[in-house]
């Protein structure tokens, strides 16, 4: 009875090498590569609209002027950008411009 325990439990648990191809695991490593390749190419040559884009093409800079805390968890700046200036609430999860003007002398 205890050498039937002993059969079932190596059976079971056995610990045995896995019944996978080496050459399954390479080809489906490279099927992968093949298609992250690919994508990068779609994306390049279609030029994304991705939002990090969006940033580096963005007219003007923008411009922090002075940034306090009101909370743990919300501060409040002031911003600058395109001859605007913008009273900018920043809450945890969630932004709100609380004003905006024009900024005097700006030739934009």
């Amino acid at each position: 009875m205890i050498a039937a325990a002993a059969s079932a439990a190596t059976r079971l648990g056995g610990g045995g090498a896995p019944d996978i191809p080496l050459g399954r695991i390479v080809l489906a490593f490279l099927l992968c590569i093949a298609v992250a390749a690919l994508a990068i190419l779609l994306l390049r040559q279609r030029g994304a609209p991705l939002a990090w884009r969006r940033l580096g093409e963005a007219r003007g800079a923008i411009e922090i002027g002075e940034v306090r805390r009101l909370t743990l968890h919300a501060d409040i700046g002031v911003v600058r950008h395109a001859g605007r200036e913008y009273l900018v609430l920043v809450q945890a999860g969630a932004a709100s411009v609380l004003r905006e003007r024009d900024v005097e002398g700006s030739g934009a």
